[in-house]
């Protein structure tokens, strides 16, 4: 199968993952699939995305609210826990538990700010140490975030690297990038080595950048409570692929995995960060969604992977998704 490339590809993440998925060894994709799952993608579209679960919380101003989205998505990813251990979950305010992933993490930063902890002052993230980030992020019956070393190593990049560059202001950043999505997420990938999501497959390099994509989609939702704001070029950011996206297109047939490889997602076994395997599910994902997008023109690969996502946290009874150590998604 062939897969054609769009007019701008200027991250280069559909031209370099299209050799990937071309030459498949371990999954296949059903194009046959795409009409379907394409039509259960607009009808959640068409009646409208909860902007509460999609984008992250504000703070009490545009620079604020920057500044928060950013050290959130520094910290967005790997929240799942291995076969038979329980997964970490946080109650916040009392009586409310958070199932963990994303919205988890959203409620930590909420109840931070809510307890006067400056987790957006950058001088508090350079000095941060591991009881300060295992209270920051602390759940409930003792069961901690995974990573929790990374989490603490990219908050404190992210301190260090707003202060020496950006007079500690994430807003600079954006006002550097112009206000554009595609500047954006090159700037956070030169000047953040926790968002430069690259791997190399037979000698090549194989653009991802899936935290760096997400933080400008999430980024541009700011223009849903601010009419002031807008940032341009999101359309041509591609899927951000993650756990839940193959694991929904696996669901809708769209992806298939062969014997070798379901019966290692489907036992939670561990699939190495920059394995064969992994790299080609994540590429297959940037693809299905471009084919999707490609049959519901009116919305970008961000829609469509925000309106995936949502219809992932509606499932019951759906085999796991490939389990991944890895601080990029």
């Amino acid at each position: 199968m062939k897969f054609n490339l769009r007019q701008e590809d200027p991250l280069n993440i559909l031209s370099s993952t299209r050799s990937v998925v071309e030459n498949l060894r371990h999954l296949k994709i059903h194009p046959d699939k795409i009409q379907k799952v394409s039509s259960i993608v607009e009808n959640k579209l068409e009646k409208g995305l909860d902007m509460v679960e999609t984008h992250f919380g504000k703070a009490d101003n545009l620079s604020e609210t920057m500044q928060l989205i950013f050290m959130e998505d520094s910290v967005n990813f790997c929240f799942w826990a291995e076969k038979d251990k329980p997964k970490w979950k946080v109650e916040f305010p009392e009586g409310n538990i958070s199932t963990g992933g994303w919205y988890g993490l959203s409620i930590c930063f909420q109840r931070a700010l809510k307890e006067k902890i400056p987790i957006l002052d950058v001088d508090y993230l350079i000095n941060l140490n591991l009881t300060r980030i295992r209270h920051l992020f602390r759940g409930i019956n003792g069961v901690e975030i995974p990573l929790i070393q990374k989490r603490m190593d990219n908050l404190k990049q992210a301190g260090e690297i707003l202060k020496k560059k950006y007079n500690s202001q994430f807003i600079n950043v954006v006002e550097h990038a112009k206000y554009n999505a595609i500047n954006l997420v090159r700037l956070l990938v030169r000047d953040f080595p926790s968002f430069k999501d690259i791997a190399r497959w037979n000698g090549r390099k194989i653009y991802f950048l899936k935290r760096a994509q997400i933080c400008a989609q999430d980024i541009s939702y700011i223009k849903e409570k601010d009419d002031n704001f807008s940032l341009r070029k999101v359309n041509l950011l591609s899927a951000f692929a993650d756990y839940k996206i193959p694991q929904m297109l696996r669901k809708y047939e769209v992806i298939s995995y062969n014997k070798k490889l379901a019966e290692k997602v489907d036992n939670y076994v561990l699939i190495p960060a920059g394995s064969e395997e992994e790299i080609e599910i994540r590429s297959a994902t940037i693809w299905c969604i471009e084919l999707i997008r490609k049959r519901i023109k009116k919305y970008t690969a961000g829609d469509i992977d925000n309106a995936l996502w949502l219809i992932s946290q509606e499932q019951k009874n759906i085999k796991p998704y490939h389990r991944t150590y890895t601080i990029f998604y």
